[in-house]
């Protein structure tokens, strides 16, 4: 009896693999393939698009851009040729992907295959060389029926690594009715757990004869719902399966209008934009993510064409007022010479109001040379302090030119010659034009200034033109002049 049943569990283990066996000839992994100037796109259109309130779509472009993205896909034969049927979101804007069939015996690899179709239900499909022995699975040609037992395969994410998957469910939904996939004639609901690199692989179901058909491609999932996966149905695969042999798609073409455009360019034309249809376009449902990019110089352009004159509002290199500066708070080391031994060194961080009103504190280190009763000295001390002030920022091409007035207010210790301990207190204004340079996540700031300065002391200081007593507290007040320069960072 033992005999028997160890001979029937091994007959058991050996059929029940049989299927996914040969499944493994039919499913694969999808791997796009990008060069190093679509990566670096991408990678600049995802910081922007992310300041633009388009997180999603940023997020999708950072994947994009990084080494080993991939999806699923499935072989499919039209008019006697082999082809990958995957999603359009897989394949992204690549022109060309990497098809990889892991066996149990062996890995198959089939480098730089062409994206030769990509249709609006977020299909796309890449064509397989002549050598290839895969096996190409047939569309379900009969009624869809909720109840019915499925089968999803494809290869999620596991370790960074895609990793051959094999889950079992039901259809829960024949028909999904969601209107942002109205492109979509049919979206099959269903309870086979898919996860992220899912994406491209088959919804299968077992026909009469115990193979295997697709039912639907398996393309979204309900994260904030148990055992709720979507695949494209039937329909729209058999239909877009019929469009493959007679046109081809050049995929990487959609990038084209935003290869000569940077992203903070872009940014700039997307917020000249009226408010209503930057909102429509964050909302867009958009298949891939520069979709939204795309649809900015759509409207741009329709604009500029029915306004005319209007074209110039939309030229990011134009000098204007920049009302929407994009990196606010700020980090300046300061320095002023007051044409002799006297100086001022330290430190200001702030923030900009609105772009035209810029407020903070500071700390400086104040140097002046002094008289006692022996011989000159050098005194110094730590000045601590805030400041207001007011700018108008100036776009001038890819820089910002930000003239700019501040007054500031310190007061701190002031030690002069070897013992005399004395309060020193300053204000100063500051006159002087910054130079913001824009690097992508920061602006780095060059300023040249001029600086008039009180200041009171109960030391005696070597400062000209002006020097007078206050009278009951004692203290000197003298006024001083110079130049100064700014150096900072802004972010």
């Amino acid at each position: 009896m033992k005999r028997i049943f160890y001979l029937a569990a091994l007959l058991l283990c050996v059929l029940l693999p049989a299927a996914a066996q040969g499944l493994r000839h039919s499913v694969c992994v999808v791997e796009p393939e990008y060069s190093d100037a679509d990566k670096a796109l991408m990678g600049d259109y995802a910081l922007y698009t992310a300041r633009a309130g388009m997180r999603s779509a940023s997020r999708a472009l950072t994947a994009y851009k990084n080494e080993g993205t991939f999806g699923s896909g499935v072989v499919v034969e039209q008019g006697g040729k082999k082809y990958i049927l995957t999603n359009l979101h897989v394949v992204g804007y690549a022109g060309k992907a990497t098809i990889i069939f892991q066996l149990h015996e062996k890995t198959v690899r089939y480098e730089h295959c062409d994206v030769v179709h990509v249709g609006l239900t977020d299909l796309a499909a890449i064509a397989l060389p002549a050598e290839c022995d895969m096996i190409a699975l047939p569309v379900y040609a009969g009624e869809i029926e909720e109840d019915v037992s499925i089968v999803a395969a494809g290869f999620p994410e596991l370790a960074n690594k895609p990793s051959w998957q094999l889950t079992r469910g039901s259809i829960s939904n024949a028909r999904v009715d969601v209107d942002s996939h109205e492109h979509a004639s049919r979206i099959i609901q269903h309870t086979a757990s898919i996860d992220p690199g899912s994406s491209g692989g088959p919804l299968l179901l077992k026909n009469k004869d115990g193979k295997y058909e697709i039912l639907g491609v398996n393309t979204w999932k309900a994260f904030y719902r148990e055992g709720v996966g979507l695949a494209i149905g039937k329909e729209d695969v058999q239909s877009f399966i019929a469009t493959l042999g007679t046109s081809k798609t050049d995929a990487g073409k959609e990038m084209e209008p935003l290869r000569s455009l940077s992203g903070e360019d872009w940014l700039y034309v997307f917020r000249q934009l009226p408010d209503s249809v930057q909102k429509e376009i964050r909302d867009l449902d958009w298949h891939l993510p520069l979709d939204p990019a795309l649809r900015t110089l759509a409207v741009r352009d329709s604009l500029v064409v029915n306004k005319g004159k209007g074209a110039k509002k939309f030229e990011r290199s134009a000098t204007r007022i920049v009302t929407d500066m994009e990196n606010t708070n700020h980090f300046y080391l300061i320095y002023d010479n007051y044409f002799g031994m006297n100086q001022i060194a330290g430190i200001q961080f702030g923030y900009d109001w609105l772009g035209f009103i810029t407020t903070g504190l500071q700390v400086t280190a104040l140097i002046a040379e002094t008289q006692n009763s022996e011989a000159p000295a050098i005194g110094a001390g730590p000045l601590f302090g805030v400041y207001l002030g007011a700018q108008i920022p100036i776009q001038v091409g890819k820089f910002i030119l930000a003239p700019r007035i501040t007054q500031t207010a310190a007061a701190g210790p002031f030690f002069s010659g070897a013992s005399n301990f004395n309060t020193a207190i300053t204000t100063d204004t500051r006159v002087g034009l910054d130079w913001r340079i824009p690097t992508g996540s920061c602006d780095f700031v060059l300023g040249l200034h001029y600086d008039m300065n009180w200041l009171w002391s109960k030391a005696t200081m070597t400062i000209e033109p002006l020097k007078t007593n206050i009278g009951a507290f004692g203290l000197n007040q003298y006024l001083q002049h110079g130049i100064g320069l700014t150096l900072g960072v802004a972010w």
